[in-house]
């Protein structure tokens, strides 16, 4: 004896056949994980075909953040032990007296930080801006800005800077420092 199945209806479709249903959700993150990995393509682009521009973008997110930081609490930098370029290369986040500018008469003491290891945080500040020095009793404020460029400059440029002492840094992606001129706030 042998059993017939009936044939299934024409309009039906063989089991191996159906098709899942993606979900909404599904859809979204697929759309979603796409995007990022775009995103992180042109950034990697970026990064190799004009990294200067990288850069300056980066300072920029970074200058925003410090100025919304500050809104918060007064800046507070530290000023580390006096040296050169082997010591400012060491990056552990203090601003470190430069032996260099000791020589030009008129030229306060001046203390530097690379961009990337907290010297950034001067970057944005003008005249008026208050802070305070870490060990040093009471605020400070910026009493004078100049700005140089980071090659082939010499210390001249900085003559008659104002303040009893100078922080300094590089723009990002820029060919430009920044000094800033500090004097305590007498009151």
């Amino acid at each position: 004896m042998s059993s017939t199945r009936p044939a299934p209806p024409a309009h039906a479709k063989p089991e191996s056949k159906r098709r899942r249903r993606r979900s909404g959700g599904n859809v979204l993150l697929g759309v979603f994980g796409t995007a990022l990995i775009l995103s992180g393509a042109i950034v990697l682009a970026m990064s190799l075909l004009a990294p200067t521009t990288v850069e300056r973008g980066y300072g920029q997110v970074k200058a925003a953040v410090n100025d919304v930081a500050a809104e918060v609490q007064l800046p507070a930098v530290r000023l580390g032990v006096e040296g050169a370029q082997a010591e400012l290369d060491e990056c552990d986040g203090s601003f470190i007296e430069m032996t260099s500018y000791r020589n030009t008469v008129g030229v306060p003491a001046v203390y530097a930080a690379h961009n990337n290891c907290g010297g950034d945080i001067v970057l944005n500040w003008e005249v008026g801006t208050q802070l305070e020095v870490e060990g040093l009793p009471g605020t400070y404020e910026v009493v004078d800005v100049r700005h140089t460029a980071k090659h082939w400059e010499t210390t001249e440029a900085l003559i008659g800077l104002q303040g009893d002492f100078a922080l300094q840094s590089c723009f990002y992606g820029e060919d430009r420092m920044q000094f800033v001129g500090i004097r305590p706030i007498t009151g």
